[in-house]
């Protein structure tokens, strides 16, 4: 949420850092589950639809360096169907 790229595509879109990085995941294709009890929130997140993010925009966002918030290691046991790391994950993001 602390991108440059991010917040330039958000202020020449009029839209919030939020709304373009939902967009962009709606426009990969990837099923959508977001939470909130704020009603302006709540209407934001539906303001994703009635426009399209740029190939330029979203070329610029595939650039955005990736990581993982949650590593995994925790689903990782001896005793489990993933006893490494390798197992669970195969690098790819």
């Amino acid at each position: 949420m602390e991108s440059q790229v991010l917040k330039e595509i958000a202020v020449a879109r009029g839209k919030t850092i939020a709304q373009v990085c939902l967009r962009w995941v709606y426009e990969q294709g990837v099923t959508l589950l977001v939470k909130s009890f704020n009603e302006e929130r709540m209407k934001e997140n539906l303001d994703i639809f009635g426009w399209e993010l740029s190939e330029e925009d979203s070329k610029k966002i595939n650039e955005i360096p990736q990581s993982r918030g949650f590593l995994g290691d925790a689903l990782v046991s001896n005793d489990g169907p993933f006893q490494s790391e390798a197992e669970l994950w195969d690098g790819e993001l």
